[in-house]
């Protein structure tokens, strides 16, 4: 869910079919069943594998779905049908509570939807990439998810003069 920013109902609806690894250059994800703005409908998008996700669904289709009763569900329960988008939130919260994390520490399955629009547009997405990533209508929806760090404005200030030093003297800027 955070590297395609998918909430935990689009993910918990996928079926294998939906993994294109072959389309564009990361592959994509299928969400047939996108959330429609005001009850208008589902709103299909095609979503990009970013940051290895593609790897990860690979290792996931090769080495783990393999385990579970045969169905088209991606994410199946032990029947074979569609995981339930409460279990993966319940799954979640069970294992930070196992980890011992503190409740202040805890997050949701849609924290990570909301960490993914904000990591991207930290790194510098555009920030109507970021909208069609989430499937949101507008980009006042998805500005609601970005939530910069505290020193954000000076590591952009910091790339900028970084930048702007090296076309001056020819070099090449030090990430």
């Amino acid at each position: 869910m955070y590297h395609a920013g998918l909430r935990s109902e689009e993910a918990s609806l996928l079926d294998r079919p939906d993994v294109h690894s072959g389309r564009g250059p990361f592959g994509k994800l299928h969400v047939r069943f996108g959330k429609g703005a005001h009850t208008s409908g589902t709103r299909p998008r095609w979503v990009p594998m970013l940051d290895q996700l593609d790897l990860v669904l690979r290792w996931f289709l090769d080495d783990v779905r393999g385990k579970f009763p045969d169905s088209p569900a991606l994410f199946a329960d032990e029947s074979g049908g569609h995981l339930h988008q409460g279990t993966a939130r319940n799954r979640l919260r069970y294992l930070m509570e196992l980890e011992g994390r503190p409740a202040a520490d805890r997050f949701s399955p849609h924290a990570l939807r909301r960490a993914c629009a904000t990591h991207n547009y930290e790194r510098g997405v555009d920030l109507v990439a970021i909208q069609q990533l989430l499937g949101h209508w507008t980009v006042s929806s998805t500005m609601r998810y970005v939530r910069p760090s505290a020193t954000f404005i000076e590591d952009a200030y910091r790339r900028a003069v970084t930048s702007t030093l090296g076309e001056l003297t020819g070099e090449e800027p030090t990430p």
